[in-house]
C-alpha cells in the first residue's frame, strides 16, 4: 500500500531558496537531499519564502520566524510551528481562522520510534502481538461454536493467506510504520477532542499543551503522588 504523497513548491535553507513551478513530488522513502535534483526546474524565489502561496507551511529552522510583522502576509492554510511562531503571531493566525499545527505533535515521531526501540529491547513485542492475533481468532471460533455449532461441532476460523503473510513476514520497518501511524493518529484525535472539550476552536497549540498536562496529572494522580 502506497503512503500518501505531497508536493513541495517553495523550499529553502539558510543558504538558498527556490521555487518549483510544478512541484517536486516527495514519495515513500525518497528524501530530497540536494537542490541539484530540481536543477532543471528550480528558479530563485524572489521575496520572503514564508509568504509564498501554499497549503502547509513548515518553517523547520530557527525559532521566531513568524512574527506579528510578517504573519498578516502568510498565505498558508496550515502553518506548523510553535517555537517558530511568536505568541503575537499565533493570535493573528487565530484571528484569521488559520490553524497552527503544534510542533510538539509534529516532532513526536522521533521520540515515539525511540520508545519503540526501547520497548523492543525490553520484551518481544512483535511475538506478543502475533500471539494475541491468533488468540483473538481462537476466541472468535469458540464463540461461534458455542452459538451455532451442532452437537459440539467445530467451526474453524482459518487465517487467510494475506493475513498469514502480514503477520509472519512483517519487517521491523513495517511494524514501526504501523505503530507510528497509529500513535500519531490517536494523538491527533486526542488533541482535537481536547480542543472541543474546552471550546478552544482552532487553538490546537493550547489544546496540545492541555492534553499533555492532563496525561501527566493522570499518571501522578493514579500513582498516589500529591501536588504541593
Amino acid at each position: 500500500r502506497r503512503r500518501p504523497t505531497a508536493r513541495t513548491t517553495p523550499t529553502s535553507s539558510r543558504w538558498w531558496r527556490a521555487f518549483i513551478d510544478r512541484g517536486a513530488s516527495i514519495v515513500e522513502d525518497k528524501l530530497v537531499e540536494d537542490l541539484k535534483i530540481w536543477e532543471s526546474e528550480a528558479k530563485i524565489y524572489e521575496g520572503s519564502i514564508l509568504e509564498a502561496d501554499c497549503d502547509v507551511l513548515i518553517p523547520a529552522a530557527s525559532e521566531k520566524q513568524l512574527t506579528k510583522s510578517n504573519t498578516p502576509r502568510v498565505k498558508a492554510k496550515k502553518p506548523s510551528a510553535n517555537g517558530l511562531t511568536t505568541p503575537e503571531a499565533d493570535k493573528i493566525f487565530l484571528e484569521r481562522n488559520i490553524m497552527v499545527i503544534p510542533d510538539l505533535y509534529l516532532n513526536a515521531g522521533g521520540v515515539t520510534v525511540s520508545y519503540f526501540e526501547w520497548l523492543k529491547n525490553l520484551n518481544h513485542t512483535f511475538k506478543y502481538e502475533r500471539d494475541s492475533n491468533y488468540h483473538l481468532l481462537m476466541s472468535v471460533q469458540e464463540s461461534l461454536e458455542r452459538k451455532f455449532g451442532k452437537h459440539g461441532g467445530t467451526i474453524p476460523i482459518v487465517p487467510t493467506a494475506e493475513f498469514q503473510d502480514r503477520i509472519l513476514r512483517a519487517s521491523e520497518k513495517d511494524i514501526v510504520h504501523s505503530g507510528l501511524a497509529y500513535t500519531i493518529e490517536h494523538s491527533a484525535r486526542q488533541i482535537m477532542c481536547t480542543a472541543m472539550k474546552y471550546n478552544l476552536g482552532l487553538d490546537l497549540r493550547t489544546a496540545a499543551y492541555v492534553s499533555a498536562i492532563e496525561k501527566v496529572f493522570k499518571v501522578y494522580n493514579e500513582a498516589g503522588v500529591t501536588f504541593s
